[in-house]
């Protein structure tokens, strides 16, 4: 709840830069754009138009989850959860024979996140699908002025790891916002530094400073 509460108020920076998961992914694909530089190809990647519908994937986990919960046979499922094994190998204690189907579903997960940017973050986390669902405060939205872009640049746009249209400030679009991680890799590959946090301009930086700080406040308070 108070995840949901700060993303409602900062927008979604747990996935951007707190999220274990969202690491492992940043750190996988990081492997695989290393590896296509050497070999001098270009890393692969979804068209955006396939990107806009598998997206949906997470709500439709997310559903079947809310389901299994509701009735009481979450732990039917332990051994098939890639989050399970995800944590068991991160702690040093996995039974490889027990945990067989969520480690092949994992393996599936970390071939996807090598092919495609925060692959399990846009189409398969069903946190990623509640946070997408929260509204955010307009003075958290990244936009940009458009008017002062250089023609036909579309540097913001392609350095998005969701693969979002960053909105403009005049058109009062904030459909965008619920997917965007709010990492700031638009804010920063902007030569015109027009694209922008909310209300914030060139405050964005020291801004996410503020947000990650309430961050760990809240993770103390809570753990």
């Amino acid at each position: 709840i108070w995840l949901c509460v700060f993303t409602i108020c900062f927008g979604r920076i747990f996935c951007g830069f707190a999220c274990a998961f969202g690491t492992l992914g940043d750190a996988v694909y990081g492997l695989s754009v290393f590896l296509c530089k050497k070999m001098k190809r270009k890393p692969f990647h979804i068209p955006p138009a396939v990107s806009k519908w598998l997206r949906y994937i997470k709500y439709v986990i997310l559903a079947f989850l809310a389901v299994v919960c509701f009735l009481g046979k979450d732990n039917l499922f332990a051994k098939e959860s890639p989050w399970e094994v995800f944590s068991l190998i991160y702690a040093g204690h996995l039974d490889i024979q027990a945990y067989i189907p969520g480690i092949l579903i994992l393996a599936g997960i970390l071939v996807g996140m090598f092919f495609q940017e925060r692959f399990f973050c846009q189409y398969l986390c069903p946190m990623g699908a509640v946070f997408s669902l929260m509204p955010v405060l307009p003075f958290s939205v990244i936009k940009r002025n458009r008017e002062n872009c250089i023609p036909n640049c579309k540097a913001c746009n392609l350095v998005c790891p969701a693969n979002l249209e960053i909105p403009s400030d005049k058109e009062g679009d904030n459909a965008t916002s619920g997917e965007c991680f709010s990492c700031g890799k638009c804010i920063g590959k902007c030569p015109k530094q027009n694209t922008h946090n909310g209300f914030l301009g060139k405050l964005w930086l020291p801004m996410l400073v503020g947000k990650a700080v309430i961050l760990f406040v809240i993770f103390r308070i809570l753990y």
